[in-house]
């Protein structure tokens, strides 16, 4: 009965949204051709938009929200290559400003979290596909590891909330990632790395027209890494039955990907775009408390095609959809421990005798993550369709209106106890943009959507935005709402260390930025500064609870408060030197404590400073990074807690551009100069499988049973690599 009325009060509104658009499409499709002409200038305007003093290519949803007051930043191609780096997790610690990076990105698994955030507050997008997990059933699947950086073409991203055009999980930021496309030219690019720990590296795309007036064209991409990984835990950490099981070993990382893309440019009104790629990704990441053998295997397929269609200078509609269907193997294996009083045989020397609550020296798998068919399969699939329409009346008020479909069902095997059942989420929005008579400078955006969902009736939420220039000057500022769903895996998991609460509620966002700022260009020398605050409450946050045997997730009755300062400084001396500096500020914590939550650092000062040959040849470019306080909190109630922040960070790359076109370039990067000691980020395990928990010395949650370690940072390393186009 409830599908039923939802289901109809979804067709309802589908039918009130168009019902209310076909007058403005029937008038926009009798525009003259003099619309025709200005829709090509507003095009063009929209797509090569100011951002930072640089005149940078963007997305059509990119230039509005920067017209209507988000802080936007665009991370051009340029920026990405000098980096060099091998995964999107470098890219977003040194380019995008106010990212952390929770867990460890040469362990193969990672989020990007945005301005004091959790793994659930930003919302990574690959060409409009949310890398989102859904929580199948064995654990999360880190579909940020996926990501070819060298396909990446830029990464817009939208602070301050978005989730009313993106859907959940955007409340404090979206980062949307724009990969390269067929554009109708006839190009072959192709790289090569190799450097520290064995890492070999090649990658390469080509893309040619199929036609002499290039309306069909088409790209073909892929690439390949390997590397032995450098160390992830220290070995005086490891459990002493952990590491006499061979828990102590290497963490190879191994990403390969390959795809294809399709453009249909039907004319200079109309395009359709649809790509497919397939991305594996192994790896291990057996941790020091438990695991003695973990490699992991995620596939991950994904095809998504756009339409657009600009109708006329009045009516602009983009239809966009994805399917993606990722799947994960765990294979885990914990140490075989003598558990008879009297001692067993040793398994490989008859003689000998192992102690009571000593390893044996073999593994024994945990269940459903053995070898070959032993290991189950944990997945979901997803599919999405998003209807968008802008409508312009000159001079008076711009609608964007349209209507979001997302929908996800577990797609792991049907030994977990967790259904298949569909779960859909339909979105109906609409941003209103009027025009003020008397100050037309200004621009406003007022904006609500409606969610329908089985699991929860409906929801509401808003967004605003506003920028107000004041000569060179300028005021902006955004704010919103938004919500997120318990994963599968927290609702419905069933563990021996951790157990699923199937009566969790979602979690409630709701942030405001503003922020003043100065641009000016003096005749060569570009300079801009800006100075933002921002602001976050987080009710019924999703949390895990620790020191328990098993732990659960639950609903956080405290109110998590985000308070921040942001501060952004860049200076641009033709085209030879660039600097920028970024600082960010961020109190959080739960209402009523002072204690700063959990992996969300204090502050965090980051910049790049790169400088040019002024043939365009050689190339400087270093990036530096300050990493203030972090904590991790562990034990019972909370009774360990360990600040593995304050460390100072550099990267640096030389780049040298030959040929008749600088088309062959070579780069030598350098990541971690002062090769610093660092933590990725602090955990805390346990000593279940210890000698000492099993024969009776450590007690079961008392304070000795639970320990620290930190996730070492990457060491110094050397990379060399070579890229052409021809």
């Amino acid at each position: 009965m409830m599908k039923s009325l939802t289901a109809r009060r979804t067709a309802l509104a589908l039918l009130s949204l168009t019902a209310s658009l076909l007058p403005a499409l029937a008038h926009a499709v009798a525009a003259d051709a003099a619309g025709s002409e200005a829709s090509d200038a507003e095009e063009q305007a929209r797509d090569s938009i100011v951002v930072t003093g640089q005149r940078e290519k963007t997305t059509q949803q990119a230039a509005e929200a920067i017209t209507f007051g988000n802080n936007v930043q665009i991370v051009d191609r340029a920026q990405i290559e000098a980096t060099g780096a091998t995964n999107f997790a470098e890219i977003a610690q040194f380019l995008i400003k106010g990212a952390n990076v929770g867990y460890s990105p040469d362990e193969g698994e990672y989020t990007i979290r945005l301005d004091g955030g959790g793994d659930r507050d930003t919302l990574v997008v690959l060409d409009g596909v949310p890398l989102y997990d859904r929580g199948p059933a064995l654990e999360e699947i880190w579909g940020t590891t996926t990501i070819d950086p060298h396909m990446i073409e830029r990464a817009e991203v939208f602070r301050g909330g978005n989730s009313l055009f993106f859907g959940s999980n955007g409340g404090i930021g979206v980062i949307s990632l724009v990969t390269k496309r067929p554009d109708g030219t006839d190009r072959i690019e192709f790289g090569a790395q190799y450097g520290s720990f064995n890492t070999r590296e090649v990658w390469g795309n080509a893309r040619f027209a199929a036609d002499a007036d290039k309306r069909h064209s088409f790209m073909i991409y892929g690439g390949t890494i390997q590397t032995d990984g450098p160390r992830i835990f220290r070995p005086q950490d490891f459990v002493d039955n952990v590491a006499a099981s061979g828990g102590i070993q290497k963490y190879p990382l191994n990403r390969s990907n390959v795809g294809i893309k399709y453009l249909f440019q039907a004319d200079d009104k109309t395009q359709f775009r649809i790509g497919g790629q397939y991305t594996q990704i192994e790896f291990q990441d057996a941790f020091p408390d438990n695991e003695t053998y973990s490699p992991n295997r995620v596939r991950y397929p994904i095809v998504d095609f756009a339409l657009d269609r600009r109708w006329s200078d009045k009516l602009y509609t983009e239809l966009s959809g994805y399917w993606s269907n990722p799947l994960l193997n765990n294979t885990e294996t914990f140490a075989e421990i003598c558990m008879i009083k009297t001692g067993c045989p040793d398994p490989t020397n008859a003689a000998r005798v192992v102690a009571y609550g000593y390893s044996t020296g073999r593994s024994v798998p945990y269940p459903n993550k053995g070898f070959g068919a032993a290991s189950k399969v944990s997945g979901f699939k997803e599919m999405g369709l998003n209807l968008r329409n802008t409508l312009n009346i000159p001079n008076t008020l711009e609608v964007v209106a349209g209507v979001q479909v997302v929908s996800y069902q577990n797609d792991s095997d049907p030994v977990f106890p967790i259904g298949t059942e569909r779960n859909t989420v339909t979105g109906l929005y609409a941003d209103f943009r009027p025009v003020l008579p008397f100050s037309p400078d200004t621009k406003l955006s007022l904006a609500i959507r409606t969610d329908f969902a089985d699991s929860f009736g409906h929801k509401t939420i808003w967004k605003f935005g506003f920028r107000q220039p004041i000569g060179d000057f300028y005021l902006r500022g955004n704010g919103g709402t938004s919500y997120s769903l318990p994963k599968t895996n927290e609702l419905y998991r069933q563990e021996a260390t951790i157990v699923g609460n199937p009566d969790l509620k979602t979690e409630e966002t709701k942030t405001y930025n503003f922020a003043a700022g100065f641009a000016k260009d003096f005749g060569g020398v570009y300079f801009d500064a800006e100075l933002g605050w921002f602001k976050t409450d987080i009710t019924n946050r999703i949390q895990t609870t620790s020191g328990l045997t098993p732990n659960t997730y639950y609903n956080d009755t405290a109110v998590t408060q985000i308070r921040g300062l942001a501060a952004d400084v860049n200076l641009r001396i033709g085209e030879t030197l660039s600097v920028n500096v970024n600082a960010t500020r961020q109190k959080a914590h739960l209402a009523g404590s002072k204690l700063q939550i959990n992996e969300t650092p204090e502050y965090m000062i980051g910049g790049q400073l790169a400088w040019n040959s002024p043939d365009q040849r050689f190339h400087v470019t270093l990036f530096p990074r300050y990493q203030g306080p972090e904590y991790a909190t562990g034990g019972v109630g909370g009774s360990l807690r360990h600040n593995f922040g304050n460390y100072f960070l550099l990267n640096a790359s030389l780049g040298l551009w030959l040929g008749e076109e600088r088309q062959h370039r070579f780069q030598l990067r350098v990541v971690n100069v002062f090769d610093k000691v660092y933590a990725e980020r602090y955990a805390y395990g346990n000593m279940r499988f210890s000698s000492a928990y099993i024969r009776g010395d450590i007690k079961l949650n008392s304070p000795e049973y639970f320990f620290g370690y930190p996730f070492e940072g990457k060491p110094r390393s050397v990379f060399v690599s070579y890229t052409t186009t021809f």
